[in-house]
């Protein structure tokens, strides 16, 4: 499933809505930056059980470096961590990760511009959906590379090309370790006022490895294809609009019975009130691959509220309110289609302050609750997390 979607929406929401606060002037001046972060996590319901809770309580402790700097018409990004992971109760779950993100921006002239990109991350597969006690870490690679080419005053030539690999230490029947190769084309036109749409066509194929055994009509390898619309609208002054949409086609060579198609998606409307008070209202939709005996393929349908409060320039107040119905459809010949359908409801409160320029912190309390029509599926959850980071 895609991230979002085997994360806690209520804890996968808090870093987008982050982005939108206000932030200090003095964030985006340096070019080179060496940052430290200690950040504690409690959950109540760790294995995400609709019985037998256990608590536990995660500790990261980061360290990192960011770089970026422009060379005439060049630009060189880099953010890179080392996280150590550790558990209190559960210390098998214990383990280091390796994240970053390089970037070049690239310009050969004015009119013709793009990026090459590698990016890496690490994390635990969360166990809202994937049902096992075991240590599961994922990790993803991202090469991509993107073009744009300048055609007169309002028009952009898109083209890109690149390849996703995610692995699991253990494998996973429900979306397992695969490789993808996209080729994309589009055209993006800008309207006066500086708002933009834009057209994609993606064209994909892709191999799956470590497929899970006793799991029937287990495809190796799938083709996709994908249309997309953007739209970057800025309605007012205080109001922006960015928005998605895209139909998505996936076929598997030799097994029609795994194959799923429809539309995803996404939309945020972002409104500043007052220089102090804004929200942010987050409209999505999701379809992608979910492969168990039972199910093919996976929708989900969310919506979720965050306002934020800027109290003074070093401290904002935030929450957020969501909803969200999964869908599992696509049960294999001779299996019994359970129908199922989940209804997760979150809730999170926190403040973030900036004592000194050097200095953040942040805290926050959380609960998410999953009801289920299939029996075992359905939890509830509280956290509560508290974060520090120095960067200098």
């Amino acid at each position: 499933m895609p991230k979002l979607t085997r994360l806690a929406w209520a804890g996968a929401m808090l870093p987008g809505l982050l982005a939108q606060l206000p932030a200090h002037a003095d964030d985006e001046t340096d070019t080179f930056r060496l940052s430290a972060s200690q950040a504690l996590r409690y959950d109540s319901n760790l294995f995400r059980r609709s019985s037998d809770e256990r608590s536990e309580t995660r500790s990261t402790t980061t360290a990192g470096v960011e770089f970026d700097k422009r060379y005439s018409l060049q630009r060189v990004e880099l953010d890179a961590n080392v996280a150590a992971h550790r558990y209190r109760a559960n210390d098998y779950l214990d383990f280091n990760a390796l994240n970053y993100r390089a970037v070049w921006h690239w310009s050969l002239t004015p009119r013709l511009r793009g990026t090459l990109a590698r990016t890496r991350s690490e994390d635990i597969n969360t166990f809202d959906y994937y049902r096992s006690f075991d240590r599961n870490v994922r990790t993803e690679h991202r090469t991509a590379g993107s073009a744009e080419a300048v055609l007169g005053r309002d028009w952009r030539l898109l083209g890109g090309v690149d390849r996703e690999r995610r692995s699991n230490e253990r494998p996973t029947a429900q979306d397992g370790d695969y490789t993808l190769r996209n080729l994309s084309a589009g055209v993006r036109w800008l309207f006066p006022s500086g708002s933009h749409i834009s057209y994609r066509l993606l064209d994909g194929r892709g191999d799956y490895q470590n497929r899970e055994p006793g799991v029937g009509f287990a495809p190796t390898a799938f083709e996709q294809r994908e249309h997309e619309l953007r739209l970057s609208w800025s309605v007012t002054e205080k109001t922006t609009l960015d928005a998605r949409l895209a139909h998505l086609e996936r076929e598997h060579p030799g097994l029609p019975e795994r194959d799923f198609s429809g539309p995803r998606g996404n939309l945020s409307l972002q409104w500043s009130a007052t220089a102090q008070v804004g929200v942010q209202l987050m409209l999505a939709r999701e379809l992608s691959a979910y492969q168990t005996n039972t199910a093919s393929y996976a929708t989900n349908n969310r919506i979720a509220l965050n306002p934020y409060w800027t109290l003074s320039a070093r401290t904002t107040l935030y929450a957020g309110i969501d909803h969200g119905r999964y869908a599992f459809g696509g049960a294999l010949p001779g299996s019994v289609d359970e129908d199922r359908e989940d209804r997760t409801n979150g809730a999170v409160l926190g403040v973030r302050w900036k004592p000194l320029d050097a200095l953040s912190l942040r805290a926050s309390l959380a609960r998410e609750r999953r009801s289920s029509n299939v029996e075992g599926f359905s939890y509830t959850n509280n956290a509560a997390r508290v974060d520090a980071t120095f960067a200098f």
